[in-house]
């Protein structure tokens, strides 16, 4: 069956005309309503501004207010430093808190110390006992007439005393046969807020520049505004190897990092051809602290080095940089314990004259024939227990003194002894054997000088030490006087000081001239016959000596006659003690006198230091220690 269809409509040729017509119609009138319609919605009219009032003075631009965020160009075809430059990361510093950091040969970094951290809580304003004068400093570089003056765009704002300082912690390495050290970083200081942190290779005016000198600067200024500092590191050459590493710290109280230029701070006692015995100068006067000094523990650490290796050079002022390089060192653990061991051990003591405290150092296992400098180290406010780092205490970086020569000796039968039980005051070297180590040795000393002492006593018992001041042998003094003074004078004598044989020195008298040495040798024939025609310097000062101890040959450095004269004046007649007199028999062979220059040890004296401190218009060490041990007037002494 096929299929239907539906039907179709066909439309007359009139019907066609009158859809066509309608259509077009259509089509006119929405272009007539989308072009010529009134709009939908009407403008409103914007009030017009106010004219400004040109009597009012306009607000002034306040310095340090708070800015709005401003259109910066960004154009790919330009570089930027020629649009604008790029705002550069500045670490802030807080008060005593120091920072440290790692920095390439050739780097820079940058640090900003706030208004808001320069005049906070109460600082010292510059009053503090460790703020140094700096402006005579001839390693100053002044790029204007305002030394360590900011620019100042506050007129007479509120200004306050910044302290700045700096060590040097590592250094660049040489890695040639040159023992030379790399070039020392460099502090460049400015007040600008415009500039900000100094340009290290084109300082802008009013920069302030200056080197560290080993291992270390410091710099103070009077701000009054933000401060920028930039720490630049130099280019090195090829010889050497590694990076910069520094600890920078800013305070508004004292220096965080200090060095002292004060000598005299690190005695050097004496020494043997292994050991050396040195010890700070008295940590007080007043003997009210004598105790709590005493109680608190070591307060110094000390840095040790060799003239032939010298590997703190470039770092001799920097804790951070000697405590990461010494190879000989007494200095803090992390547990704050000192590392006392076999070969360095430190102590605080009252033994010596007058009795105050005082910190002590011994060196064990040093080279023989050899130059040593030690570095005194003291941390500010520190404990015994307090750790390496004081953040946030005033001097917390600690305090450098200068360095303290000393020597090992050549020879091996003068060996260092101290700590006696008895004679507390002896410090020196003393004759030795090998057959002995340093403390047997003390110790055999020690009980001899203390079998003598009680003979002493056996006759001071015959004295009337007891009995009415009108009754005594003197007014000035009592039989303690003369004990303090006996004990002093017999432990001088029976433990003398010793040097080796082969020194020229002019003080020094040749003991014991026809014994062989501890290894068997003897003196040449010639000079030892022409030695023994003098009797003195064919023995030593005491039997003891020679049969007990067996040294060989030595010299000896006198004791004092002032040591003697004291016993003259503090005990009574009745005992017999005499002295003989300058210039007489026996004299030059007994006792010395004093080098009135106070160059050099020409005389042996309990606490008498072979380093020799002289300031102008002060007492000289041993003379100031001798009058406070007997407690004589200066007019008894020679």
């Amino acid at each position: 069956m096929p299929a239907r269809h539906a039907p179709v409509m066909l439309l007359t040729p009139l019907q066609s005309r009158l859809a066509a017509s309608l259509a077009g119609l259509l089509v006119v009138l929405m272009l007539y309503i989308l072009l010529f319609a009134p709009t939908a919605a009407l403008a409103l009219e914007l009030a017009a501004p106010p004219l400004p009032d040109l009597t009012t003075p306009a607000e002034p631009l306040r310095l340090g207010a708070e800015s709005h965020q401003l259109y910066e160009p960004d154009f790919a075809l330009f570089d930027r430093g020629i649009v604008g430059r790029a705002p550069v990361d500045a670490t802030p510093l807080q008060n005593n808190v120091p920072i440290p950091l790692n920095l390439e040969p050739g780097a820079t970094a940058c640090y900003v110390v706030q208004k808001s951290v320069i005049f906070s809580g109460s600082g010292n304003s510059g009053s503090s006992n460790s703020k140094r004068e700096l402006e005579g400093d001839q390693d100053l570089d002044r790029r204007d007439d305002n030394t360590n003056t900011p620019n100042n765009n506050q007129g007479s704002s509120a200004t306050r005393t910044l302290y700045l300082s700096a060590n040097t912690c590592l250094q660049p390495h040489n890695i040639t046969a040159d023992a030379s050290t790399p070039p020392q970083l460099r502090f460049l200081i400015s007040t600008s807020s415009k500039d900000g942190c100094p340009d290290a290779t084109k300082p802008a005016a009013g920069v302030q520049s200056k080197a560290f000198e080993q291992g270390a600067v410091m710099y103070s200024l009077n701000a009054t505004d933000d401060v920028y500092i930039t720490v630049a590191a130099p280019s090195v050459s090829k010889d050497f190897q590694g990076i910069y590493n520094f600890e920078i710290a800013a305070s508004i109280d004292a220096y965080y990092y200090q060095y002292s230029s004060q000598n005299g701070q690190l005695l050097w006692m004496d020494s043997d051809a292994k050991s050396a015995l040195l010890q700070t100068a008295s940590l007080t006067s007043n003997k009210s602290q004598i105790s709590s000094i005493l109680n608190a523990g070591p307060q110094y650490e000390l840095y040790v080095q060799g003239t032939k290796a010298p590997i703190l050079d470039g770092l001799t002022r920097s804790v951070c940089g000697m405590n990461n390089v010494a190879q000989i060192a007494s200095k803090r653990l992390d547990n704050g314990q000192m590392n006392n061991n076999e070969l360095v051990r430190t102590k605080m003591t009252d033994k010596g004259p007058g009795g105050w405290p005082r910190q002590q150092f011994y060196f064990q296992g040093l080279t023989s024939s050899s130059s040593y400098s030690g570095i005194l180290v003291k941390y500010g406010n520190s404990t015994a227990n307090s750790k390496r780092q004081s953040t946030g205490v005033i001097g917390g970086g600690g305090t450098v003194f200068p360095p303290t020569d000393f020597q090992t000796s050549a020879g091996t039968n003068c060996n260092l002894i101290t700590d006696l039980d008895f004679c507390d005051d002896v410090q020196w070297a003393a004759p030795g054997n090998n057959k002995f180590n340093n403390t047997e040795l003390g110790n055999l000393y020690d009980a001899y000088a203390k079998e003598m002492y009680d003979n002493f006593q056996k006759v001071m018992m015959q004295i009337p030490c007891e009995a009415p001041s009108t009754q005594r042998y003197s007014l000035a003094v009592d039989c303690n006087n003369c004990t303090v003074a006996y004990k002093q004078w017999l432990c001088a004598v029976a433990i003398p000081r010793c040097e080796d044989f082969s020194n020229q020195s002019n003080y020094t008298i040749p003991r014991n001239a026809a014994q062989a040495f501890p290894n068997g040798t003897f003196l040449p024939d010639e000079m030892r016959q022409d030695l023994m025609k003098t009797p003195a310097f064919n023995t030593s000062r005491t039997s003891f000596i020679d049969e007990v101890i067996a040294p060989g040959p030595y010299k000896e450095i006198l004791p004092c006659v002032d040591l003697c004269y004291g016993v003259v004046q503090g005990c009574p007649a009745a005992i017999g003690f005499g002295c003989p007199q300058a210039g007489k028999l026996g004299f030059n062979v007994s006792y010395g006198l004093r080098d009135r220059n106070g160059g050099a040890v020409s005389c042996n004296y309990p606490g008498e230091p072979r380093t020799q401190v002289s300031a102008s218009g002060a007492v000289t060490p041993s003379l100031a220690l001798l009058i406070g041990a007997l407690g004589l007037g200066s007019s008894l002494l020679l």
